[in-house]
């Protein structure tokens, strides 16, 4: 079939474009751009130090996740709950066309710019003086972007909402007054949202030339997946070489989980009965049922590894240092199913990431800490997995906090971390089968991280 297909044949064509792509919307990873948004498992200290030391600093109850070993070190038990406000900010300048060349309609948000909560809870309980137990509650992964559908780039993406909730046990063993090791193991909960919009006429254009105006029959795909529950584990040692100095390593597992739930079309009643010729059309075609089905995705958290440096100069002045080391290579493609069958296959090729800062607290009293420090964090992202979704860039991280002991037994924190972001380009071209339509501009990003904590020493 092509432009000199007869009148009758162009909304026959059409039907076939539309269900190809629906199967293809599939194609847009519900958590291809988790390196962009994995989260720093921190209390307000560790965001104003800018993520650096990990958990290093004394009495530092979210070693009980980053790195359990430290908590051999505790004197008495500790319990601490924080409340951490994130808000990414991504405003596109540039221009979205069709396959036509023609501006796609459609106003340009921001699809982020509000704060997401998210909590991190730990505790810590030496047994006696060589044997520790912890626990925590962390979310490492957790972003939300939400662009309405008639914006102009909503053919790349309308709604992604991802969160993972960590749970996680683990113990510490102190070999020597020098050196100890720690172990645990944390159960995953995963769960994702993708929104997209498809331009059926687009595809149709695209694919057979058929001259049906782009952006008139879109319909709407959302796919809603989640893991209940998967294993991992962790583990790490701490080096105290002199009585000023800490040197810690720590290391978590990859976690395997596959995602699994359903999707749904949303649109005319017309456009839900073209997706049941699909099959028929194409029989190398999976069936798509335009009423809603089964969908699942095979997306493993990648393993990652930490060495951090304190170094106590006096009473008053402590710095610390970090690189981290993400295995996001491990992440090459994306397989989705539906039914039993292999929707397609698609290659992402992420690359490792690292993490490099420096911090420090600064103690005024006894009772007022000053904190602050620098950082640099790479992205995973490749030009290929870039999209409106998260426009991830390389990020400057520069925070600054204050920690008041109102109590012996009582301390409150306050973190604030700012995330410099250069303008991350976006150069895309739709699959035809998706309607063509190209992306091409950069996105002005940066960041804002709000942090408090409570902390009680038994």
């Amino acid at each position: 079939m092509n432009k000199h297909s007869k009148p009758q044949m162009t909304r026959y064509g059409a039907r076939a474009v539309l269900a190809l792509a629906v199967v293809s919307a599939f194609a847009v990873p519900v958590v291809a751009q988790a390196g962009a948004f994995q989260l720093p498992t921190d209390n307000a200290a560790g965001w104003a130090r800018a993520n650096a030391g990990g958990s290093l600093f004394p009495d530092d109850p979210t070693a009980a996740f980053n790195n359990p070993a430290a908590m051999a070190f505790f004197s008495a038990p500790v319990l601490q709950a924080t409340a951490t406000m994130i808000r990414p900010s991504a405003q596109f300048n540039g221009q979205t066309q069709t396959i036509d060349g023609a501006p796609t309609t459609g106003n340009n948000p921001n699809g982020f710019d509000k704060f997401i909560p998210f909590p991190n809870l730990a505790w810590v309980a030496p047994i006696n003086n060589w044997f520790a137990l912890g626990g925590a509650l962390t979310v490492p992964y957790g972003l939300e972007s939400d662009y309405n559908p008639t914006w102009q780039g909503r053919y790349f993406g309308t709604r992604t909402d991802l969160e993972s909730i960590n749970a996680s046990l683990s113990a510490a063993f102190k070999l020597n007054d020098r050196f100890s090791l720690g172990v645990g193991v944390s159960g995953q909960r995963t769960k994702a949202q993708l929104n997209t919009v498809l331009d059926p006429n687009g595809a149709a254009q695209a694919l057979f030339g058929l001259p049906l105006p782009p952006q008139q029959d879109d319909e709407q795909l959302n796919v809603d997946v989640k893991r209940t529950f998967s294993v991992g584990y962790f583990g790490g040692f701490e080096f105290k070489p002199t009585d000023q100095d800490s040197l810690g390593f720590s290391y978590h597992s990859r976690i395997q989980n596959t995602l699994a739930g359903n999707y749904a079309v949303y649109g005319g009643a017309e456009g839900k009965a073209l997706l049941a010729l699909a099959p028929k059309l194409d029989p190398s075609l999976p069936t798509i049922n335009p009423n809603g089905a089964s969908a699942s995705a095979r997306f493993d958290t990648p393993a990652y590894a930490s060495l951090d440096w304190l170094h106590s100069f006096n009473s008053n002045l402590t710095m610390a240092a970090t690189v981290k080391w993400t295995q996001w290579s491990t992440f090459q493609d994306l397989v989705l199913m539906s039914n039993g069958q292999q929707l397609l296959s698609l290659p992402e090729e992420y690359k490792d990431s690292y993490l490099f800062a420096v911090g420090g607290d600064y103690k005024l009293n006894e009772r007022w800490t000053l904190r602050g420090g620098i950082g640099y964090d790479q992205t995973p992202t490749v030009i290929l997995s870039r999209d409106p979704r998260v426009p991830d860039g390389a990020r400057k991280l520069l925070g600054v906090g204050v920690g008041y002991k109102a109590t012996d037994h009582v301390s409150l924190d306050l973190g604030y971390q700012h995330q410099f972001v250069s303008n991350t380009p976006v150069h895309l071209v739709d699959q035809p089968i998706l309607g063509g339509a190209t992306m091409d501009g950069y996105f002005a990003d940066s960041g804002d991280v709000v942090s408090i904590t409570g902390t009680y020493h038994f």
